[in-house]
């Protein structure tokens, strides 16, 4: 009873611990999108797998009409993308300059003139033609959504019995079954919120949202954010999750795809075995873990490839030995900035100056941004940033948002020492020395550590 007195005084009697939201409430509440429903995802999983269901219309599909629906969905996808970056192409040269924007443009040129673009991209409002184009875009980008919506089910279906049926002819599974199932589904990206104080880089509140990706809304979103908190908000597509069923980014490359639903169902495979479980304990067991997963789900994918969609087979997958071998132990940041200096040689040899190279220039941007807010100039960093982002707006870069927040995201821009690594060319020797694709996995899915593919190789 004291308790619920005490409760009662609180929410009645003005009492001000239950009444004031804390920030992730607030910054929960400003966002237009919901929270993405990680319990519904697995949910839905598991009642997939007691009750499955067949999508309407799989049975009267012949293999010939399954390929072509794939294409088509694919097809879909790409035009999706594109459609995506014109709209955020318009939206982000569509974004007025008010009074304040236009004096922090002018600093911003003080800091760096040349920097903040041409006088056109700073306009105080959005033209008619440019409202337009965008309704229009988000129109026919909704009216895809919606039929990818209707055929993916349709689409997936077919995608998974492909897999099952190769990796069953190629001795996959547990003593005759492919088990786990081949379970994935298609989705859009995911969104990833990111808040950032404003005097300092780093990640104070993040969640993942709901993938419903329009550069108005999420724009709308972030900037409710900013006036309800004072802080700095991004939101942006983040690839995908590794849980079950696995996440597939809808992609328009079908090579793309069948490797990667392969691929994802060696992870689901492997986590029944030494290999799998010790996942991500070092860097060691992670990069063997993802290259056996590479090459069985490539190898995989080019059969699926082969037999259903045979005039876009492109042949076998490059091999592990052409890619992960070719990495230099040295310094990527000396390397990139004697390659750059080389280059810069070149062009000068003809009077002509350096084309844009946008890594650099971010990364430039980056190191200011840094040292400005290191200085306690917050209002100029940000003056700067968004000069700098109607900088890469001009060259071909729609950034929606360049601010704290973006760069707590997707992190410092500042290369780590690449390493040259014995695991690819081993596994792929080991893949040559097995009499088939299941004896290499067989093999495989116990190693705990390099040591034990050595001994692999070694007792061959």
């Amino acid at each position: 009873m004291a308790l619920i007195a005490l409760l009662a005084a609180q929410l009645y009697g003005g009492g001000s611990s239950l009444s004031l939201p804390t920030r992730d409430h607030v910054i929960k509440a400003a966002v237009a999108l919901p929270d993405f429903n990680f319990v519904g995802w697995e949910l839905e999983a598991v009642r997939q797998l007691v009750i499955p269901g067949r999508p309407i219309g799989l049975d009267q599909l012949n293999s010939e009409e399954e390929s072509k629906l794939v294409r088509a969905y694919l097809d879909r996808n790409g035009r999706i993308r594109s459609l995506e970056e014109e709209l955020s192409r318009l939206v982000a040269k569509s974004l007025p300059a008010s009074d304040e924007e236009l004096r922090s443009i002018a600093l911003a040129e003080a800091i760096e003139p040349g920097s903040s673009g041409s006088s056109e991209s700073h306009g105080s409002g959005t033209s008619d033609g440019l409202r337009s184009a965008i309704e229009e875009a988000r129109l026919e980008l909704a009216a895809l959504r919606r039929q990818q919506t209707a055929e993916r089910p349709l689409v997936e279906a077919v995608l998974r019995r492909q897999v099952q049926e190769a990796l069953h002819d190629a001795g996959l599974g547990i003593r005759g079954i492919v088990w786990p199932p081949v379970h994935f589904v298609f989705v859009e990206p995911p969104l990833k919120l990111t808040v950032s104080p404003r005097d300092q880089i780093s990640t104070i509140h993040s969640r993942v949202l709901q993938a419903e990706y329009d550069p108005v809304t999420l724009g709308e979103s972030e900037s409710a954010i900013e006036a309800r908190t004072d802080l700095r908000a991004h939101i942006t597509q983040i690839g995908g999750m590794a849980v079950y069923p696995a996440m597939v980014v809808d992609s328009s490359s079908l090579e793309w795809a069948l490797n990667t639903i392969a691929h994802e169902w060696v992870h689901h495979y492997l986590f029944h075995f030494p290999l799998g479980l010790r996942y991500a304990r070092n860097d060691e067991a992670t990069t063997l873990n993802e290259t056996v997963s590479d090459i069985v789900g490539n190898e995989i994918g080019e059969m699926v490839a082969r037999r259903y969609y045979s005039e876009e087979a492109t042949g076998p997958a490059k091999p592990a030995e052409e890619t992960l071998a070719d990495t230099c132990a040295c310094n990527v940041e000396e390397l990139a900035a004697q390659e750059r200096e080389m280059e810069q040689q070149r062009w000068e040899r003809y009077g002509r100056p350096l084309p844009f190279n946008f890594r650099q220039a971010m990364r430039e941007t980056r190191l200011h941004v840094d040292a400005l807010l290191e200085d306690g100039l917050v209002e100029t960093a940000e003056a700067y940033m968004e000069a700098r982002r109607r900088y890469f707006v001009e060259k071909g870069y729609p950034l929606r948002v360049l601010n704290q927040a973006y760069f707590a995201f997707h992190g410092s821009y500042a290369t780590g020492a690449a390493s040259s690594s014995s695991i690819g060319p081993q596994l792929q020797q080991l893949r040559a020395e097995s009499s088939d694709l299941a004896h290499f996995l067989q093999q495989a899915r116990w190693f705990s550590s390099l040591a034990d593919l050595e001994s692999a190789l070694g007792a061959h």
